[in-house]
């Protein structure tokens, strides 16, 4: 295991730490041991490779080793849990940025979880939260970001999926994984701050509003024990969608969306 020491752009005065691991059996697990043990937030979990990634919905994060960023990142918001679905946009925020800063590769935001290139997924995020008044709260934010997979390799995925070289030509070595791991960090973590101010989180919601492609479509939002239909119309001050139904509007905090084609 290495440990690098990444300042915030924003924040000189704060640095956050991060763990490059070879193997793990999920980043996210291993950060949620370590906010367990008490430690403070910042801390990073990077690896090359995990035995049992998971997506949302318990879903299986299946990946080749040095394929991916797989990241997960420790954090202890100050500021009310209601705008905790707010750090999933601000990781989606940070990946797309960092992705056309660094690659030249555009992106558009699917909420509540995905980057995706035209119709497809090249990073999929997913945030857990444990909650024990804002003191004693914490939440794990974790992304998955495919780097080196070619256009053969995704088509056995079995869902519309890309990666940065299948983009952009460009397959990154593990040096060059860890420098875009790190630089992804350090946007987020810039993008993390502002949510702790309330002028500075309702520009980030605006951000993400611009970004995301599912407002404006017709969408069918599946949770457990209902599903909605109906027109995906804004994102609210928590970061919950908003979709126009046949009965009403409906904030939805957490869903899996699926973009319908006109008529359906």
């Amino acid at each position: 295991m290495s440990e690098i020491k990444i300042p915030i752009p924003t924040r000189p005065d704060i640095i956050w730490n991060l763990r490059h691991l070879v193997d793990v059996d999920s980043t996210n697990s291993y950060a949620t041991d370590l906010a367990k043990m008490g430690l403070p937030e910042g801390q990073i979990i990077l690896a090359d490779h995990q035995s049992a990634g998971r997506g949302r919905l318990d879903r299986d994060w299946i990946d080749s080793p040095g394929s991916s960023v797989l990241m997960s990142i420790l954090l202890r918001p100050k500021f009310p849990p209601q705008f905790f679905y707010l750090i999933t946009a601000a990781l989606s925020l940070a990946a797309s940025q960092t992705l056309q800063s660094k690659f030249s590769v555009s992106c558009k935001l699917k909420w509540p979880n995905d980057v995706m290139v035209a119709d497809k997924k090249i990073c999929g995020i997913l945030a857990e939260a444990a909650y024990g008044g804002v003191e004693n709260a914490w939440v794990v934010a974790g992304i998955g970001l495919n780097c080196s997979q070619s256009r053969d390799e995704l088509a056995g995925v079995g869902q519309g999926a890309t990666s940065i070289f299948a983009e952009s030509g460009i397959r990154l070595s593990e040096e060059g994984r860890v420098d875009l791991a790190q630089q992804l960090a350090a946007q987020f973590a810039s993008l993390y701050i502002s949510l702790g101010d309330s002028d500075r989180r309702i520009g980030l919601r605006g951000l993400y509003k611009s970004a995301c492609d599912t407002i404006g479509k017709r969408v069918r939002v599946e949770m457990p024990g209902e599903t909605l239909i109906g027109v995906a119309s804004d994102i609210s001050p928590e970061g919950n969608l908003l979709v126009e139904t046949d009965s009403g509007t409906r904030a939805v905090p957490a869903g899996d969306v699926i973009h319908l084609r006109k008529g359906l």
